[in-house]
């Protein structure tokens, strides 16, 4: 192979793989493929589920995963702190995301 050749097959190689990087970067999931505890525990973001980047919806899955593998005193817990979360200032929940920002 020619340098001229060497060059546009590897100028053609990276046309490929960059017309396919925004179809690799966007594998969003489908909210009909979530399973029922997954949609029962992220039922408040049904509507706007589809409008969430990959990386979100992966973060939320996670997260309802761990909840769902709680015993049911934890998952209580865990809701007993989401009402008092809810129940906050917004002034208070900032104050509340930088300490756990500077322990984390």
């Amino acid at each position: 192979m020619t340098l001229r050749t060497t060059t546009i097959a590897l100028l053609l190689g990276c046309l490929v793989l960059a017309s396919a990087a925004p179809v690799l970067a966007d594998q969003r999931v489908d909210w009909r493929s979530l399973s029922d505890s997954e949609q029962k525990v992220l039922k408040k973001y049904r509507r706007n589920w589809s409008t969430l980047d990959q990386d979100e919806q992966s973060r939320l899955r996670r997260g309802a995963r761990n909840y769902m593998n709680l015993p049911p005193d934890k998952r209580e817990a865990v809701r007993r702190k989401r009402d008092e979360y809810k129940k906050m200032s917004p002034e208070e929940r900032e104050r509340l995301r930088r300490q756990y920002r500077q322990r984390h």
